[in-house]
Parts: C-alpha cells; structure tokens; sequence
C-alpha cells in the first residue's frame, strides 16, 4: 500500500478541472493511499448516475470520469461521502492550519 502522508493534512475536497464531452477531470485533495483512498473515491463517483467509467491517480490526486457530466456538488458529494475517518481527517486539518506560521502583513 501506498501512503503520502502529508496529504493527511488536508481534508478531502474536489474541484472540476475541465470537461470535454463525456469526460470529466476532477482534482481531489487528501487523497493518502491507494488501497483505501483512491479506491473508495473511485466507488463514490461511480455511483453518479451515468458515469461508465472511473480511473483515480493517486500522485497527480486526479479523478478521470466518464459518463454523463454531473454538477460540481455531486462530485464533492460523492467523494466527501467516501472519507474513511471523516471526523479524524477533519480535526488533523484544524491542527494542521493551526500549527502553520503566520506571515506578517509587509506594509503598503
């Protein structure tokens, strides 16, 4: 099994990368391992109505679709609903933004 285990910093999003046709790119942040990430993200966008096909790379974090083209929110559904530890991930975020330095505001 594969983990990138930084990526547990960040709670799981999506955001559409483009559409051409019947094939959707999607972005998906958080994911960590290929066994358990990739393959439960995989799951929930096939359970869109009218995805055929649905291929996740766990390096690039991108989600191909294919299959009719459904709205932004239906992805983030679809891939939110698959967290595995949802409350988990979402309190190690939380930490994670809290632990991060603040930059100073440089005068105008």
């Amino acid at each position: 099994m594969r983990i990138l285990w930084r990526r547990l910093l960040t709670n799981p999003t999506t955001r559409v990368l483009s559409r051409d046709g019947d094939v959707t790119l999607i972005q998906v942040e958080g994911l960590v391992c290929d066994k358990v990430c990739a393959v439960r993200t995989r799951q929930g966008l096939e359970r869109i109505e009218g995805v055929r096909h649905v291929s996740v790379d766990l390096d690039s974090g991108v989600a191909t679709v294919v299959g009719a083209p459904a709205s932004a929110e239906a992805y983030e559904h679809a891939v939110t609903s698959m967290v595995a530890g949802r409350g988990i991930r979402r309190i190690i975020e939380r930490i994670a933004r809290a632990r991060r330095p603040r930059h100073a505001k440089t005068p105008s």
